[in-house]
C-alpha cells in the first residue's frame, strides 16, 4: 500500500512536472511571437510614415488626367482632383492640382480651391498660390493640413544671385475664416537653399 501510495504521489509529480514544462513552452513561445508581431507593426508603420520625402499632404485624388506636350515642352502635364469638405459644412469642396512644366529643369505646381455652394464650386484660391519647384532647390512650396482643422503652410524664399544660393525663408499660414482664405503674418525662419526643408 506504501509503495503503491508513493508510486502514485511519484507520477502525479512527474505528470505536473511535464505539464508545467508544456505551459511555459506555451508561454514563452506565444510571448516570443507577440514581440515580433509588434516589431513587424512598428516597422511596417515606420516605414508607412516615413516623411524623408516631402508631401503636399494631397492623397486618394478622385481623378487625374495626364497631358501630352507639344515640341516645347512647356504647359500642363498633369491634373489631379481632391473632393474634401474644407469649412465643415459637410459638402465636399474642391482642391484641383495642376503640375506645369516649363521646358527645362524648374517646374511648378499650381492649386485652385473651390467651396461647393449648393452643388456650384466658388473659387476661393489665394493669389500666387503656386510652388516654385528648381532643380536643386525649390523657393516656394505648399502643404495642405485638413486635421484638426483645415489649413495650408507656405513656406518661401527669394531667389539669390543664383537659383541655388540661399537666402532667408519665410513661412505662411493660411486658414478658413468664414468662407475666406485668410493669411497670417510671414514668420521670418532661415536663410536656406531648398525651402522644402524646413517643413
Amino acid at each position: 500500500m506504501e509503495k503503491t501510495t508513493r508510486f502514485i504521489w511519484i507520477i502525479s509529480i512527474a505528470t505536473l512536472c511535464v505539464l508545467g514544462f508544456i505551459f511555459y513552452n506555451t508561454i514563452s513561445k506565444h510571448s516570443n511571437d507577440t514581440v515580433k508581431q509588434k516589431n513587424i507593426t512598428q516597422n511596417d508603420i515606420f516605414l508607412t510614415n516615413d516623411e524623408s520625402e516631402f508631401s503636399d499632404g494631397l492623397t486618394n485624388p478622385v481623378s487625374t488626367i495626364s497631358y501630352d506636350l507639344g515640341e516645347d515642352d512647356i504647359g500642363i502635364t498633369e491634373k489631379s482632383i481632391y473632393l474634401i469638405d474644407i469649412n465643415n459644412d459637410k459638402a465636399l469642396d474642391r482642391i484641383t492640382k495642376f503640375f506645369f512644366e516649363n521646358g527645362n529643369a524648374h517646374s511648378y505646381y499650381e492649386y485652385k480651391i473651390e467651396l461647393n455652394k449648393n452643388g456650384n464650386y466658388v473659387d476661393i484660391t489665394p493669389e500666387n498660390f503656386r510652388t516654385v519647384n528648381g532643380a536643386d532647390c525649390d523657393l516656394q512650396q505648399i502643404k495642405f493640413v485638413f486635421k484638426p482643422k483645415f489649413k495650408v503652410i507656405m513656406i518661401y524664399r527669394e531667389m539669390g544671385e543664383t537659383w541655388i544660393n540661399p537666402t532667408m525663408a519665410y513661412r505662411q499660414v493660411l486658414f478658413m475664416s468664414g468662407d475666406k482664405i485668410q493669411k497670417s503674418e510671414s514668420k521670418k525662419l532661415r536663410e536656406i537653399c531648398d525651402v522644402k526643408e524646413l517643413f
